[in-house]
């Protein structure tokens, strides 16, 4: 006696092994192009350890002053040691929340009106939560020197928070923002 085959059998484990082999090569298209990615992203990271390190190593320039501006990039500029002469501003300073590997805490900005009449933000350093009060912070009086590292603006606050510049509650070291809080008309687009 032979056995027939159901009405369909054969088809639907014929359809089942191509969605499998579908799936499959679905799966290693989508692993290639994270693999891709992970190559980009290192040689992207490589790059910018290099970068850094060069700018690290080189004595400060001057701070970029107006005139320079429009050609400040990231790519260019981001990490160059500079050095600029002001008075710190302390009625306009502000606090980013930030999480370091110190635990939570703030970034202290503040802004350095220069002799030439523009105004750049310093980041002053981090200081835990229970430090947060300005009398807790050293604040050099007169013309000061200061040396850094200039960093980009960083606009639009930090991930799924925004700014509240009216609520004082700062997650992103948005230079523009914090000028614009504090009535600084001229001041420089990095901190």
């Amino acid at each position: 006696m032979t056995q027939r085959a159901a009405p369909g059998g054969p088809r639907r484990r014929g359809a089942g092994w191509w969605l499998m082999a579908l799936a499959s090569a679905l799966g290693v298209v989508v692993l290639c192009a994270l693999g891709v990615w992970q190559v980009q992203r290192l040689h992207w990271k490589t790059d910018l350890i290099a970068r850094v390190e060069a700018r690290l190593a080189a004595p400060p320039a001057p701070a970029p002053g107006p005139g320079d501006w429009l050609g400040l990039t990231a790519k260019d500029d981001e990490y160059r040691r500079v050095a600029v002469t002001g008075r710190y501003d302390f009625a306009a300073e502000e606090l980013a929340q930030a999480v370091t590997a110190q635990g939570p805490g703030f970034w202290v900005m503040t802004p350095l009106e220069t002799s030439q009449g523009w105004a750049v933000w310093i980041n002053r350093g981090f200081v835990p939560m229970d430090r947060r009060e300005a009398v807790d912070r050293a604040r050099p009086d007169g013309t000061v020197e200061v040396t850094g590292l200039l960093r980009m603006t960083q606009p639009d606050g930090a991930f799924l928070r925004k700014n509240d510049p009216q609520a004082g509650r700062w997650y992103s070291r948005d230079v523009a923002a914090l000028s614009a809080q504090h009535g600084i008309t001229q001041a420089a687009p990095y901190f």
